[in-house]
């Protein structure tokens, strides 16, 4: 991620990735979108850092839920060239309240959803933290929902939402403007 970038982050910032492992195939498969894990950025010290939530069995350090970890360490397991930084604009204060959101769950320690069930609090999966997040900050659902058989699935399409959120990076379009300038 260009130096650039850092210099635009906010805390509350939300960053979205591929992963490369079978799950983030799975998330995808189900989703039909390009990305399969996500966070919300904060900065500690002079440090920015991604407050999420994974399995043990995909986590590099094999814990399991709520988490922490530097931002260049979240970016480095992106596959692809898949990467997308947004911020949530459609409220004032918002980025501090997501911050403050993410850290509550970060605090409870909410071990992972294995069972991805949208109806409890007490487990979290990746985007179920940005659902629960949101809509605490805001009172309202912000995510788009696609009901699939028996599940609830949340939708990383509700970022790209212009009028919501203003794109910060997107590694995607870089790799694209690279390539035509090489070409």
């Amino acid at each position: 991620m260009p130096d650039s970038v850092y210099q635009k982050l906010e805390e509350g910032d939300i960053i979205l990735r591929k992963g490369a492992g079978p799950l983030s195939f799975q998330i995808m498969n189900a989703t039909k979108e390009e990305y399969s894990h996500c966070g919300i950025i904060v900065k500690e010290k002079e440090t920015w850092r991604v407050i999420h939530s994974m399995g043990g069995s995909v986590s590099n350090n094999h814990d399991d839920g709520m988490q922490i970890m530097d931002l260049e360490d979240f970016v480095l397991n992106a596959a692809d060239s898949m990467l997308f930084i947004c911020r949530a604009t459609f409220q004032d204060s918002l980025g501090r309240r997501i911050k403050e959101g993410a850290y509550k769950f970060l605090n409870e320690d909410a071990p992972f959803d294995h069972s991805f069930s949208l109806f409890t609090r007490d487990k979290i999966y990746c985007s179920e933290l940005l659902f629960y997040v949101l809509r605490d900050a805001t009172g309202e659902n912000q995510m788009k929902i696609r009901k699939q058989h028996r599940s609830y699935i949340l939708l990383f399409e509700t970022f790209f939402d212009e009028s919501k959120y203003k794109p910060i990076f997107h590694l995607k379009d870089l790799n694209r403007k690279v390539q035509s300038f090489s070409d």
